[in-house]
């Protein structure tokens, strides 16, 4: 469809829809080809301006950092709300906190040194953020939340460790210091540990959005630009490389795949590099099955523990949405022969 398509022309401008006839001119007037040309000109012009604005968007809106940057156990609300809530380890608490008015995000956090420093990373990646409410029950073995609140009280050390907390490995060595102290700056945080009523939280959320003072800016501070820097000095490394040699066995034997017919179990028969049979292991998972491989010491190259356990997880899969399991073959659905036994 072209961006004209639809459009009617006005009575007496000479216009027309794209692919209809040319107008008649009016009684009494002579014909204009030149004005109709004109006009036909200006219309396909729109039209390829309209388009190039459209495509200019798009590719505005691709290149504009996504939010949050960090994957995690949250519930999105309002990302220009400038309330952000950590509830702790209640998992049932972020989606009705998210829901409430003038909550940008709400979400759990299990550890005192990753989950934080994911928080730290997408909060700052939002300047709209100004407060940070923790509430919920604290775990009493790792209690990320008395390191939250003491980050917020305290700040770091030399070696980026919170201090002042009973927190658990509280080092947040994956952000930039220059990060911690911008989360600092940008939230206040509301120590409400052991709140989980909605209707508290409410009134809270509203009173902190009453005093909202606006998007964070400071010095050298620019939304996103401390993304990268968040991802925690890792190494970018690309997939791919040489395939594992199918021909080269492992020293100590082979393995032949299957799912039971008669019992949802995984079967796994252990070859010697002579073909002779030597064991055999049925499972229920692909994790118990690997880990059993590896304690009978029947594995002894990584790349064959890497191939077996992509095919005990296709097992698995296999075997819980009712596939067809060959090894070494794509998943595939089964045969309405085979799903009838």
């Amino acid at each position: 469809m072209s961006p004209d398509d639809g459009r009617a022309a006005a009575p007496g401008t000479g216009a027309r829809p794209p692919g209809g006839p040319a107008p008649e001119a009016p009684a009494g007037e002579p014909e204009r080809p030149a004005a109709l040309a004109v006009m036909r000109g200006i219309s396909a012009a729109g039209g390829v301006l309209a388009l190039r604005a459209v495509r200019r968007a798009a590719r505005r809106a691709a290149r504009r950092p996504a939010w949050p940057v960090y994957p995690g156990s949250y519930v999105i609300g309002d990302p220009s709300a400038c309330v952000a809530v950590c509830t702790l380890s209640d998992a049932g608490l972020a989606a009705g906190a998210a829901a409430l008015p003038g909550v940008a995000i709400a979400g759990r956090l299990a550890t005192a040194n990753l989950g934080i420093e994911q928080i730290i990373a997408n909060v700052t990646a939002n300047p709209g953020i100004r407060f940070l409410v923790v509430c919920g029950q604290d775990s009493p073995l790792f209690r990320p939340g008395d390191a939250l609140a003491a980050l917020a009280a305290s700040g770091t050390d030399a070696q980026r460790r919170i201090r002042g907390t009973a927190g658990y490995m509280p080092s947040l060595t994956g952000v930039p210091a220059a990060m911690i102290e911008s989360f600092r700056r940008q939230v206040e945080v509301v120590d409400r540990r052991g709140e989980a009523s909605l209707d508290e939280l409410r009134t809270l959320v509203a009173g902190l959005a009453g005093r909202d003072p606006g998007p964070f800016t400071a010095p050298g501070h620019a939304p996103g630009a401390d993304e990268d820097a968040g991802a925690g000095g890792f190494t970018e490394v690309r997939p791919g490389g040489r395939p594992r040699d199918r021909l080269g066995y492992d020293p100590a034997g082979y393995f032949v795949i299957s799912l039971g017919r008669q019992h949802p179990k995984i079967t796994v028969e252990h070859y010697r590099a002579d073909n002779a049979p030597a064991h055999r292991m049925r499972g229920g998972s692909a994790e118990a099955v690997l880990a059993g491989l590896l304690r009978e010491g029947l594995i002894t190259q990584l790349s064959h523990a890497g191939y077996l356990g992509a095919e005990l997880a296709k097992a698995e899969a296999a075997m819980r949405l009712g596939l067809r399991y060959e090894q070494d073959k794509p998943l595939r659905s089964r045969h309405p022969r085979e799903r009838r036994q």
